[in-house]
């Protein structure tokens, strides 16, 4: 079968390798039809993010078809449409894929029952590829415990950020701000209900005094995780309000610890999700919550990987690229 392998910080390649074997009862052998690129997959594939060894083929947002199962699947059959929960839990820790072990960039992945969900018939397999970082966001948004009555300011208006949007608008919050360098990322935000600030084209602070009333907003989402946003994170909320730090790029970021301290600011960090999470994210796909056809900008085959991290990395345009397999 054929994977796009990173074999060396800023290289991918192409290569041949063997069809993953079932080594345990509970293993099920899944052919990929579609698998999202992550923004850690860009900043792995830098070297940015220390996250990413290689050789790896990476990639965790996807679905896929079962192929073939261990003995003690008995609720999943050949044909089945899944969407993978990347994250297994074991007695030695989380191990996530595409990251800890060979990932979905691939023409056949191996992976246990109990992280695959079944598809619905409404969902397409692109969009299904939208479930994980859907989900992510979902969580983030239950960590915050945001209600439709406050407000909040989004920091980055990637994937991650234009869900997180997605998710408070689905649960009824109507004042969101969103802060981005893209005009043209901003621009979906606006659709998508928000209002919207270019931190290079305007005063953030007056920006968000002028939507707040000079109060602040109640909850704050940092989805990039790079200095300046996460810094934009903390200066746009209230006094005691609520910070949620989804990004998960930078190791090291500067941060005005006094604000936070004399601010009396909570911080909340959020990764990956619950199982029902990754349902619920489904759910909203599969009801039309989430505006699937406007993230998704960029669609490619595996044959175009090796040239394809380069091309997202100076493409900002590009809101979600999902590889697609025959």
């Amino acid at each position: 079968m054929q994977a796009l392998m990173m074999t060396e910080i800023g290289r991918q390649r192409l290569v041949e390798v063997p069809v993953p074997a079932i080594e345990r009862d509970d293993d099920v052998l899944l052919r990929v039809r579609a698998a999202g690129v992550c923004g850690s997959d860009l900043h792995g594939y830098i070297g940015a993010s220390g996250r990413r060894t290689p050789p790896l083929v990476m990639g965790h947002e996807a679905t896929a078809e079962v192929v073939t199962t261990g003995r003690a699947v008995a609720d999943l059959t050949p044909g089945t449409r899944v969407a993978i929960h990347p994250l297994e839990v074991l007695d030695t820790g989380r191990r996530l894929m595409g990251m800890d072990v060979q990932g979905a960039f691939a023409d056949y992945v191996v992976w246990p029952a109990g992280r695959l969900f079944p598809l619905p018939d409404t969902l397409s397999f692109e969009a299904g590829a939208l479930t994980e970082p859907l989900a992510v966001t979902v969580h983030a948004v239950n960590r915050a415990q945001i209600t439709p009555h406050e407000s909040a300011f989004v920091a980055g208006a990637g994937p991650i950020g234009l869900l997180t949007l997605a998710v408070l608008k689905e649960r009824g919050v109507e004042r969101v701000l969103v802060s981005d360098l893209s005009d043209d990322r901003l621009e979906i935000a606006r659709r998508m209900g928000a209002q919207t600030v270019h931190p290079k084209n305007g005063d953030l602070t007056e920006a968000v005094a002028g939507f707040t009333d000079g109060r602040g907003v109640d909850v704050s989402f940092e989805a990039v995780g790079i200095s300046a946003t996460v810094q934009q994170s903390v200066a746009a909320v209230k006094d005691g309000g609520r910070v949620v730090w989804i990004g998960n790029n930078e190791k090291i970021v500067e941060v005005d610890m006094q604000a936070v301290v004399t601010r009396e600011l909570t911080v909340l960090g959020t990764y990956g999700m619950t199982d029902d999470e990754f349902r619920r994210a489904l759910e909203l796909l599969a009801t039309g919550h989430v505006p699937a056809d406007q993230l998704i900008n960029h669609q490619v085959t595996l044959a175009e990987g090796p040239a394809l991290f380069d091309e997202l990395l100076a493409s900002p345009e590009i809101i979600k690229c999902i590889i697609e397999f025959a």
